[in-house]
């Protein structure tokens, strides 16, 4: 069903300095002060093309940067159509893990074509920025991140390729990755993902503004018959069996609740509530699987309110989520949205992944109601993506993030 293939990126050479220096997180999560700091580190650093500076002509700017990093060389185009091992090493409340993916060049597909499927709603505003951007520079500055539901044994493979990056980041992520040009293994992987949809799990913007762009370019040439590099998107690509495929909880924080007792009162008539006295115990039953049928949960705690909360759906709010494709209604985030809080704008929380960060949020009086999500699986992505749905706003957040400029994807015209 899928089709990846080997591809010819620009790669940073060691006149651009140390790869730690160089490489940034994903666009969208990347915070005013990280990004200073990011940008103070290498003038060649990929923070200076993924986020440029200024108004309209900072799409230019990031365009004549690629072009200067090149004649400069420090970026320098692989000779042989490549695929890159990736393994993310890290822990997480104590415990390690190890994330492998694959590098590699997907080719575009429309959603209706059921081929790649998505999972999250986008908005206008980020795809007209990406537009602009990748009409500047011709090239995927950063990879989308996919999953299929295959194993892919890529711990396996490290023999047979190179390794070319080796470093520990400041989150202490250890990133490693090799370059694989062994033709006869590049086809093997490429025959492993034809079996089987290709699911995204972050970077939807990213993908639908490639495939605009290929549309656009398709339609500008004439529709070639042979596949051109504007056909295909650098991809990050894992299997759902990796144990290192993490998904963090995105809990929320919200500054100007309605009063407490106008929501109790409401919440009293829709839900089940457990009164906790230790807001970490109330985090350890939510992390806790729950046994017998998936019901979605979510815990509360308020500013000078001892312990918390934490609310099921009742009889009230049942015949509300009955009322919702069955994908949609066991999941926490359509409970908190559509019924605990419901008629509250995305845009009113503040949110975090740490449910130490969330509990002192309201220790120290920086919020007045936290909201803590148990973490999501990779059953429910898959689910609503198979069922056509999506999700609502920060539902997911894969770690660690895919980092941009470990490899640029050129997708001009055929060489």
């Amino acid at each position: 069903m899928a089709t990846i293939r080997p591809f010819r990126p620009y790669r940073y050479t060691a006149k651009a300095g140390p790869m730690a220096e160089l490489v940034a997180p994903p666009y969208d999560v990347i915070g005013e002060a990280e990004r200073t700091r990011l940008r103070q580190l290498r003038d060649a650093g990929a923070i200076h093309v993924i986020l440029p500076e200024g108004a309209d002509e900072k799409y230019r700017i990031a365009a004549d940067l690629l072009e200067r990093w090149k004649s400069e060389e420090l970026i320098a185009r692989e000779e042989t159509p490549s695929m890159y091992l990736y393994a993310q090493k890290f822990t997480i409340a104590g415990e390690t893990f190890e994330r492998w993916g694959l590098l590699t060049a997907l080719r575009l597909e429309e959603f209706d074509d059921r081929i790649v499927l998505p999972h999250e709603r986008t908005l206008a505003g980020p795809k007209a920025d990406r537009m602009q951007l990748i009409r500047a520079c011709r090239t995927n500055l950063s990879p989308i991140f996919t999953f299929i539901e295959t194993s892919l044994g890529l711990a396996d493979l490290t023999d047979r390729g190179e390794l070319i990056v080796d470093f520990t980041d400041r989150a202490e992520v250890t990133q490693r990755v090799w370059r694989i040009t062994d033709e006869a293994l590049l086809a093997e992987l490429a025959e492993k993902v034809a079996s089987e949809p290709v699911y995204i799990a972050d970077g939807h913007h990213r993908y639908e503004t490639s495939l605009a762009y290929r549309n656009e370019r398709r339609k500008e040439d004439g529709d070639p018959a042979a596949p051109q590099p504007y056909d295909f998107v650098l991809t990050h690509l894992c299997s759902t069996k990796d144990p290192g495929l993490v998904v963090l909880p995105t809990h929320r924080l919200l500054a100007d609740p309605a009063p407490h007792e106008e929501l109790l009162a409401r919440w009293e008539e829709s839900c089940t509530i457990r009164k906790f006295d230790d807001p970490l115990e109330l985090w350890k039953a939510l992390e806790a699987e729950p046994s017998g049928e998936r019901r979605p949960r979510l815990g509360i705690l308020w500013r000078g309110i001892p312990g918390g909360l934490l609310l099921e759906p009742g009889p009230g709010a049942r015949k509300h989520l009955d009322g919702r494709p069955p994908e949609l209604a066991v999941l926490d985030v359509t409970f908190l949205h559509e019924v605990v809080l419901d008629g509250v704008a995305p845009d009113r929380f503040a949110y975090t992944h740490d449910e130490h960060e969330t509990i002192a949020a309201i220790e120290n009086g920086a919020t007045e109601l936290a909201v803590l999500l148990p973490p999501p699986s990779v059953d429910d992505v898959l689910a609503i993506s198979r069922a056509e749905l999506t999700m609502p706003q920060k539902s997911t957040y894969f770690y660690p993030k895919v980092l941009s400029g470990l490899v640029y994807n050129p997708i001009g015209r055929a060489d």
